[in-house]
This record gives structure tokens, sequence and C-alpha cells, in this order.
């Protein structure tokens, strides 16, 4: 026994002469006074003894068994569940004694909750640290682990194919502190007969695109295979192919949603001839898309799900036409009058798709024809023309607005932009009158060709509510001036909000069906004669339209125009077509796609591919695409939202196609080429920039790093060299895994590029018994053990150190209490008796 403070020990003298003195005074009085005495001088002693820290030094023969289990990519998925079995039979027989377990791979690392929820299972890893094994790092890094007053052990498991680290560091370390090592091999990976020749993939792809992935297998004999695609280490999927004997050319296709560089790697396997893997770097970017339309809010929204879907970034500002088209891989201009653009802005779309930009054009009311001596930049570029209306001498529309005081506010106001967007409608050979009325009537804009729009528009501007309302005799004056017309279509549009006596206007009505001309009608509000309205636009052959709010209005005015003056636009159920097969119909089961309840009329261009037809008596296109100048353009000549694909909004397929549809057209042309190589002699990254001839040169390079595998990141610096031409190096020696160069801002000559070095890890097949032999024998531990022999101490003992003073502190307390007890005896029991009797 030893004393932390044996000084201390002197004052065990301070009872024992309490003892002596108090025994010979009190001895004659009573045994139990005698008693207490030394109850209370042995507690006293008790807590000096403790005090003095006293401890006492044992033999102990209990283990600290360290598990190592190899968890790096070499390791199979029947060595993970081998050393899982392992690492759960020792952990179930440990009694007694201490076990920890440890994955590695680079390093040791904690068990993933995953690996532990129903009993032990190790998963494979996904990150870089796979992508090595380093034994040192395993023995060393656990040995903090080790409790004290226990005989260390470890037990290694592994395939023994080190590729980091000196394992013959870590023997003479486990050496010094005499800790024996015991080994047990797994198979490892399996020395593959198949063999990958090539790997071709792009190195840049578009986030969430099919990215085309071609490799050349050579396989000793036919064999059906299996090839795992991974990104950034999760599985996307498995794609089966029948290979034969000799070289196989073999295409999958993988898609990743995610940006910037990431890792693309592949396992091609067979029955009986082991597996070969490749990784390469690509860039990923997400596809800017310049959307522009006239669409009514919230209309558009099903198509605008189906580009999010695609993970497609949506800008609408109008303005970026003027900015730099080239941020935008695609512009898509929906159910857009093309003639609201203006010439320059018509230019630089034009120029934009010829310089390899996508361009998309989606039918719709708003489409207007015009003669092809009108022809500019935006028009030669997509590949279909809008059809002339079918009414070489124009059309002649007739405008009957009330203008009654009752119209005032809003009305009017709706009544006369309804008017205006009739006359945006309608081409110079068209003829156009606005009547007003209330107890009598007067033109507006007399019968005029719609060549003058800008006075037409100001005419119209100028209706102003007042009187009365007074039908027939407005309905017969425009009836008047529209009947001697030789236009193909004569149309009229009443509007009213009020009752007017109906005079001889079903008549009239008759006689405008003999002579066709229709006549619409449109009621606003309540108070109106709805049996009157209907039956003249009935009877003429127009139609009829109540609203109770004037809101919508313009919408149901330019409707019924277009339906009555030979517009381009047909409206009509029809089912689309399938004219000639490509990839952006695959995957679309457009034969059994709903119909269609309208178009616009376009021609496609010579040279044009026509994909989708509508009417088949006129041979319509519906979907026409080509390559114009380096970019690619289409036309889809119906819309899509609900006034003509309303079927198609809720079709499975419509998703589909227009993600098809929009990575058809991406641009696929980069203003600068960027590229990365690694070279071995020097164990330097080289990266290039080559920028294009249409892109300005930087006034000044920006800051560019290198980032790498375990948290790697350097600046590199790029120096111009030639003219368009900037080069730049970084000493990464040995280092492999995915490195990602990169600005620290978005920049167009200089954008992110990746380059992959292939870890050693991959190639190492079979076990190193050779190495597993030497750490278990030099360390004095044993190679392939019974897993009974992980506890054997082999003879060995330590020492263990107990503390003996919560003991005498323990005793202190029960002296007391005994001579608490013993003092208080006589008088429990002197009580007790005198209850009893």
């Amino acid at each position: 026994m030893k004393f932390a403070h044996p000084t201390v020990l002197i004052l065990l003298l301070a009872p024992l002469a309490w003892v002596i003195y108090s025994w010979a005074t009190y001895r004659r009085q009573s045994v139990g006074r005698a008693a207490m005495l030394v109850l209370k001088a042995l507690s006293f002693a008790a807590i000096l003894l403790a005090l003095a820290e006293p401890s006492i030094t044992l033999p102990e023969t209990k283990t600290a068994a360290v598990v190592l289990l190899d968890t790096s990519a070499s390791i199979t998925a029947a060595d993970l569940d081998r050393a899982s079995a392992i690492a759960r039979e020792i952990e179930a027989a440990k009694g007694r004694n201490w076990v920890k377990i440890f994955p590695f791979n680079s390093g040791i690392r904690p068990l993933r909750p995953e690996e532990t929820t129903a009993g032990l299972h190790l998963q494979p890893v996904a990150d870089a640290s796979a992508n090595a094994t380093d034994l040192e790092a395993a023995l060393t890094g656990s040995m903090a682990a080790i409790p004290t007053g226990y005989l260390p052990r470890f037990l290694l498991v592994s395939d023994g194919n080190e590729n980091q680290g000196s394992a013959v560091r870590a023997i003479a370390q486990m050496q010094r502190l005499g800790i024996p090592v015991d080994t047990v091999p797994l198979s490892g990976q399996s020395a593959s007969d198949l063999r990958i020749q090539s790997v071709s993939l792009p190195e840049e792809a578009y986030s969430a695109e099919q990215i085309p992935i071609s490799l050349t297998v050579v396989s000793p004999r036919a064999a059906a295979a299996g090839i795992d695609l991974y990104a950034e280490g999760k599985l996307l999927g498995r794609q089966t192919v029948d290979l034969k004997a000799g070289l196989n050319a073999v295409h999958v296709n993988a898609r990743v949603k995610s940006t910037g560089v990431v890792s693309v790697a592949g396992v091609v396997q067979a029955q009986n001839l082991g597996a070969t893997r490749f990784e390469q770097a690509i860039k990923l970017r997400r596809a800017r898309v310049l959307y522009l339309s006239q669409d009514p809010p919230g209309t558009d929204s099903n198509l605008l799900a189906a580009f999010d879907e695609a993970n497609f970034e949506i800008n609408r500002d109008a303005a970026e036409v003027d900015r730099n088209l080239d941020a935008y891989q695609l512009v898509v201009l929906n159910n857009l009058d093309l003639g609201v653009l203006s010439s320059d802005r018509k230019t630089r779309l034009g120029h934009y798709v010829e310089n390899g930009g996508g361009l998309l054009l989606i039918g719709g009311e708003h489409q207007v024809y015009k003669e092809d001596k009108q022809m500019d930049a935006l028009d030669r570029a997509l590949p279909a023309k809008l059809a002339p209306p079918d009414t070489p001498k124009g059309t002649c529309v007739a405008l009957i607005i009330d203008k009654s005081s009752s119209m005032e506010g809003r009305k009017i106001e709706l009544a006369r932009l309804s008017a205006i967007g009739v006359v945006d409608h309608l081409q110079p050979i068209d003829t156009i009158g606005v009547l007003i009325f209330d107890n009598s009537y007067q033109w507006a804009v007399p019968m005029r060709r719609a060549e003058d729009k800008a006075l037409i528009k100001r005419l119209i501007s100028g209706i102003t509510p007042d009187g009365g309302t007074q039908i027939a005799p407005a309905l017969a004056e425009a009836y008047r001036r529209v009947l001697p017309s030789n236009a193909n279509f004569k149309h009229i549009v009443l509007l009213t909000d009020g009752i007017s006596e109906e005079g001889d206007s079903i008549d009239l009505a008759k006689e405008a069906s003999q002579h066709a001309v229709t006549i619409s009608t449109v009621g606003l509000g309540q108070d109106v004669n709805r049996t009157y309205l209907e039956k003249v636009a009935a009877t003429s052959g127009g139609r009829s339209y109540f609203l109770n709010e004037p809101l919508g209005l313009e919408q149901i005015l330019l409707k019924d125009v277009e339906t009555y003056t030979g517009s381009t636009a047909v409206e009509k159920p029809l089912a689309p077509i399938v004219a000639g097969k490509a990839d952006v119909l695959e995957g679309i089961d457009m034969q059994n796609a709903p119909p269609l309840r309208g178009y616009v009329r376009f021609i496609s261009k010579p040279g044009a591919d026509t994909l989708l037809e509508i009417d088949p008596s006129r041979k319509n296109p519906l979907y026409v695409s080509w390559q114009y100048g380096l970019g690619r353009a289409a036309v889809f000549t119906s819309d899509a939202k609900s006034r003509w694909a309303e079927a198609w909004v809720n079709w499975p397929g419509f998703d589909k196609f227009w993600t098809n549809v929009g990575r058809d057209l991406l641009m696929h042309t980069n203003p600068s080429q960027a590229t990365a190589e690694y070279d071995a002699a020097n164990g330097d990254i080289h990266v290039q920039y080559r920028l294009a001839n249409e892109t300005t040169e930087p006034a000044a390079i920006p800051p560019l790093f290198v980032l790498g595998p375990n948290g790697f990141r350097e600046p590199v610096e790029v120096k111009k060299t030639a003219s368009r031409l900037y080069e730049g190096r970084l000493h990464i020696g040995s280092l492999t895994g995915l490195f990602r160069i990169r600005p620290l801002s978005e920049s167009v000559p200089f954008p992110e590029v990746g380059l992959y070095r292939q870890q050693p890890e991959l190639e190492d097949h079979g076990t190193n018994e050779s190495l597993l032999k030497a750490i278990a024998s030099f360390t004095g531990g044993t190679f392939n053990p019974p897993l009974s022999d992980v506890f054997n101490t082999g003879g060995r003992r330590t020492s263990a150190v107990w503390q003996l003073w919560p003991a005498f502190i323990a005793l202190a307390i029960a002296l007391s209490l005994a001579e608490l007890i013993t003092r208080k005896w006589s008088g429990i029991l002197s009580r007790f008796r005198s209850k009893v009797s």
C-alpha cells in the first residue's frame, strides 16, 4: 500500500491518545460507553487514512481490443459483410474486456447511424476519403482511444493494399509500445477480365439533361453486363448491355441534376468476368432562359413548371435583349406579337441564333401576318413563316360601342382598350369602322383601311360616355356601311350594357345572314336584354357573349374578331400527327396525345424539319425546327396554355415534350474553350483558356482557384501567353481525385473547368498478404487468428492502481452510524418495552 500524503498518518496518534485517556476515565462506568469511545476513535482514524490517499497496485489481465475495418473503395460488398460479421462476433464475446470498432480508409472514421441501426453492417463510403488505404493512419490514429488499465491489442481487417502512408513506420511504433497487431485478410476486388479501352463524354453539359457516355469495352467472351453509373458518389442507376467477344462500343446516358464540376463514374461488371470502372470530370451548368410572353400572368404556369422541372433558370426581363444575350442559352417567345419588337431587337435575336443561341417561338392569338417584303433578321432565323390569311381582299369589321351614360368609368375605358386591341390585330388591307351610339349614333372612326393605326387609336381614345340607349338604328347604320364592302369576311360586333327597343333588328339579322355578314353581340352587366342579343347573333351566324364584369372584355372581343375575319388562327379540335422521328419526341407517346383546340397557320421553310403536323387537310406544321448558323430555332404553331392546349396541360407528356424541346434548342457553343490537364512529369495542373473571336478580352484576369479533395484550395496564377490565349499552372504533386478550377465569381471568358485524376485505390486487386503477415509478425500478433484469440493476453499483465480513500470514507461513515446507534440504543429499547407493556 502506498500513501500520497504519508505525513497525515502522524495525526493518527491523536485519536489513539484520546482513546487511552478516555478508557482510563470511563471504563468503570459501562461497557457501552467504552464501545462508543472505540467506534468514534476508529471513525476519526478512517478519515485520517482517507486524507492520506492510500492506494494499492494489483495485476490486471483485461484486454482493450481495437478493431480496424477497411472500408476503402477497393473493398467489395462481400468483404464489407465479412468485416461486419467479424466485428459483431468480437463485440458479442468481449465479456469484461473493452472493444472499440473503427472503420477506416484514408483515415479512421466514426460509424455512421445507418451502419448501426440493426446491428453493425458496414456500408460503402461515397466521399473522396474512400479513394485511398492508409494503414499507418488507421493504426496510429486509433491509439488514443485505448483506456488505461487494459492490455492493448489491435485487430486489422483489410486487403492490405496500402497506397497512402507507411505501414513500416506504424510497425516500428507498435513495436516500441509493445502492442501486438493481429491481421485478417480480406479478398479485395478481383482482377477483371473486362477492360475499358476508351471513355468519351462531353467536357460540359447542362444540369438535368441526358449526358451521353461512349465506352469501348474489351471482353474475352460474350456476356451480359451491368453498368452502374455514379455522380458525386451517388448511384444514378443501372443499365444492362450485351457484350460480345472482343471490342464493344457501348453507349449509356446519365442525368445529373446539379451544377459545377462533378465526377461521373461507372462500373462495368459481368458474372465471372469481374468488374472495371472509369471516372471523369464534367462541368454541369444550369441553362439560362430568357422568356418573353404576352400571355396574362398565370396562364403560362404549366409551361414554366415544365421548364423548372428541366432545371432551367428563367428570366422574364425583356430589357435583357438589349444587354448580353450571350448569357442565355435559349430565348422563348411565347404568344408574342413580333411586331412589338423593335428592328434593333429583331436583329440582335437573329444574330444571337446565328452565333449559336437557341430560339423557340410558341404560337398563340397574338401572331400577326406580315408580307414577305417585311422579312427581318428574326424572321429569317425562324424555320417557318406565318401563312397569309385566307382573305386576299381583307376583312371588314364594324364595332358598335354603346356610349350611354351607364358606360361611364371602367366599362368605357375597357371598351376603348378592346377596340384598340382589335385594331392592332388587323392588317393594312382590312377595313375598320367604330360606330358609337346613345340616343343617336355617329362614326367615331368612319369605315377605312387599317393602315394608319395610330390615327384610328387616337379617334377611339376620344370616345366619352353620354345619353341613353338606342341599339336598332345604330345596328342598321353599321350594316348599311359594311354590306357594300368587297371583303371576303364582313363582321359586326355590338357592345352594350343596357336595354333598348328591338326595332327591326331581327329582320336585319336575317338579311345579314343572307349576305354573309355576321353579327356578334356582347352584353355587359345585368341590365341587358339577353334574349334579344342572343337572337340577333344566332340569326346572323355570329356569337353572343355576356359579362357581369367588364374585365376580360378585350380577350373576348379579340377572339371573336379573329374567329370571323379570316385570321391566320384556326380554332377547331385537331390531333397532332408525327411527321418525322427525332430525339425531341423520344419518350413521348405522341400517338395518344390529346387534340389541340386551335393553332396558327405557318408554312415550313425549305430545309426545315417538320416533326409534327396538324390539320391533315392542309398539312400545316405543328412543330418545326432547323439549324440556323451555329444555333437552332423552332416554331410551335399552337399555344401552351388552356386556350388551345387545354387538354395538353394535364397530359402526362406535356412536361416531357417541353423539356425535350428546350434541351434540343439549348446553345452548345462557348465563348471560350477551357481545358485542364495533368502534367505527370512535373506534377502540375495545366489550365488553358482560349477565347472565341466574338468574346471581348477582359481588362483584368479574375482571381482563379483550384479546389480539390480533402479541402485542397490554392490560387492559380493565369497569364496571357498569346492573342486570346491564357494559361496557368499549379503544383499538386501526387494528389488524386476531382479538381475544380474556378473564378471567385462567374466569368464568361474564364468558366469553371474540371480535372479528375484516377486514384490508385481502384487499380488494386486481391490481397497483399505479405504486408499483413509482416505487420502481425513484427508486432507480435497473429496472421488470420481465430477470433477467440483476440482477447488472449499471451501471458502479459498490466498493473492497475486502486485508490483506497473512498473505502476509508465509507468505513468512517459506517463507524459513525454504529456509534450513533450504540449511543441511542438504550433509549430506543426502553421506549419499545414501555409501548409493549
